[in-house]
């Protein structure tokens, strides 16, 4: 424990010093303290990892290379496919309206109408429906840029060594907390391999409280 609390303290002592470096470097403040902030998720991940030569913490160990492979495997996506932004959005509505009737979309689109939100559907069905909220909201100005930056360095690994473990170390936190609040999202995540990247569309997730109100309430707090 002693030799853990001298870690976590070099690790926010080197925190302090990103910091100081505000006065010669004003114009570059954001990304020096961001990326001090992922040095220290880094450096707290390879901490986790010093269990790997404990017998008796063997699962967290296996627990830890579960997940570097799950976010290589959804940096691949990533990669491929580079609207795995829009499918993880999609995916979450797909399951939201996959139960709902067709009055039941007409209420939920009128609601939207009244709060100024058009819904553009070829046919009020299931299917169409959630592609257009899907659309509308992945248009959303607030939407693209919480996630463009992050999108951006997934993509072309910018950050390296320890850096790129804190952003690891991110998004595995950001998966255990989606597991624990909407289970079937994060299972619908899991099979597709985007679990890990859920981190990228979190905060517009949590901007909209999007497991707690009721859906009208979260569409509306996702495009707006």
């Amino acid at each position: 424990m002693y030799h853990s609390d001298l870690i976590i303290d070099g690790i926010q002592a080197d925190k302090l010093m990103a910091l100081q470096l505000e006065k010669v470097l004003s114009g570059v403040k954001n990304q020096v303290v961001e990326q001090a902030s992922k040095m220290g998720d880094g450096a707290t991940r390879l901490l986790y990892y010093t269990s790997c030569f404990t017998d008796n913490y063997q699962d967290v160990c296996a627990k830890l290379k579960e997940q570097d492979l799950r976010f290589l495997e959804g940096v691949v996506e990533l990669v491929k496919n580079r609207d795995i932004i829009y499918r993880m959005i999609h995916i979450y509505f797909e399951e939201i309206f996959r139960f709902k009737t067709r009055e039941q979309i007409e209420a939920i689109k009128s609601r939207l109408l009244k709060a100024g939100i058009v819904i553009s559907a070829s046919a009020l069905n299931n299917q169409a429906f959630v592609i257009g909220i899907t659309t509308t909201v992945c248009l959303g100005i607030s939407f693209n840029s919480s996630i463009v930056k992050w999108a951006g360095k997934a993509t072309t690994l910018a950050v390296t060594g320890i850096g790129l473990y804190g952003v690891v170390q991110r998004a595995a936190e950001s998966s255990e907390r989606l597991k624990l609040l909407a289970p079937m999202y994060y299972h619908a995540l899991y099979v597709q391999k985007l679990d890990m990247m859920y981190f990228l569309v979190e905060p517009v997730f949590m901007k909209a409280r999007a497991f707690e109100h009721d859906i009208v309430s979260t569409i509306i707090n996702m495009v707006k």
